[in-house]
């Protein structure tokens, strides 16, 4: 089928709407009764074995904010308490928690409801290269960190401190903390709708008007040996532009009874092509740079960016081969 024939725009628009604002008013209440710090505590644990114990927070950090992860991190690099090993060991190790925060804070309340079990498995993929990623830090870092002192401190981190003299975690539940997770959801799915919609709005008109159609035919000789058809280069092609408004028509490739095999190897291949057309330079590339060293910045790209990006090509390849 051509990629605007009988596609319900409103439909994957306010399927898509409903399931975001869903998701971000439940890591608000998490948030709010204080869930999410819990979860953190917990999971960052498990980084934290072959982490430099100056930056065995960053994985706590990462959770609340990866920019304030990186401001600690960067704040250590530049007083030469830590060198460029030790923060890629800790950054990569901040991945496995930091994806499973994105499970639970969007994965989970957002592509489960779209998707069924076809997110249970994208979730599952994702995962993966994390976990492998994980296992291969804790050997490399358990060998080069086991004779540091782990009551080592750095008296100008008052974040790592500050986070590390933070055992307790209060579960708070009330009328008025459940009230306020509900306004703050609310309002960040509005300001993610004001984001959303006019994104949302090109995608419909490049379709609506023939113009994906003429970038599939410019894809179609790359794609072709992998067997997609016109709807599969679409949804490639809307991924480069925004994976969220892919993800409602990977809804509709379901509804026409694409196989899961061909949904998941498109969902892979277009996050893949995403982070590498546009997500680097436009997002990684500006903020690394006003933080870190050029040499250093590059090289967080290519573990952050270029190494997950290419997982992601390679395995959605696989799956379409199947």
């Amino acid at each position: 089928m051509s990629s605007g024939e009988r596609m319900d725009f409103l439909n994957i628009y306010l399927i898509s709407i409903a399931s975001i604002s869903f998701g971000h008013i439940l890591a608000e209440l998490l948030n709010q009764t204080n869930l999410i710090n819990l979860i953190g505590k917990k999971t960052s644990k498990i980084s934290k074995i072959g982490i430099h114990p100056l930056l065995s927070t960053i994985p706590a950090l990462y959770l609340v904010s990866p920019r304030l992860a990186h401001t600690t991190a960067s704040s250590l690099l530049k007083n030469n308490v830590i060198n460029e090993f030790d923060l890629f060991i800790a950054v990569l190790a901040s991945n496995f928690p930091l994806r499973l925060m994105y499970v639970y804070k969007y994965y989970l309340p957002v592509l489960v409801p779209l998707l069924g079990v076809v997110a249970l498995y994208f979730i599952g993929l994702r995962i993966i290269f994390d976990i492998i990623l994980l296992f291969v830090v804790m050997i490399i870092g358990r060998k080069n960190y086991a004779n540091i002192n782990n009551t080592n401190t750095y008296d100008n981190n008052n974040v790592n401190n500050n986070t590390a003299n933070n055992n307790d975690i209060n579960i708070i539940f009330s009328k008025e903390i459940i009230k306020n997770g509900l306004i703050k959801g609310l309002n960040s799915s509005l300001n993610f709708a004001k984001t959303f919609t006019p994104v949302f709005l090109i995608v419909v008109f490049l379709i609506k008007f023939g113009i994906m159609d003429k970038l599939s035919i410019v894809m179609t000789p790359i794609l072709k040996h992998l067997g997609l058809d016109s709807m599969g280069i679409t949804y490639i092609t809307t991924a480069i532009l925004t994976p969220r408004v892919a993800y409602g028509m990977a809804n509709v490739m379901l509804g026409y009874n694409y196989s899961i095999m061909t949904v998941l190897g498109c969902m892979f291949i277009g996050n893949g092509l995403f982070v590498l057309v546009y997500e680097w330079w436009s997002r990684l590339l500006p903020y690394y740079y006003g933080l870190y060293p050029k040499k250093t910045a590059l090289k967080l790209i290519f573990i952050q960016a270029f190494m997950p990006a290419s997982y992601n090509l390679l395995l959605g390849i696989l799956l379409l081969k199947i």
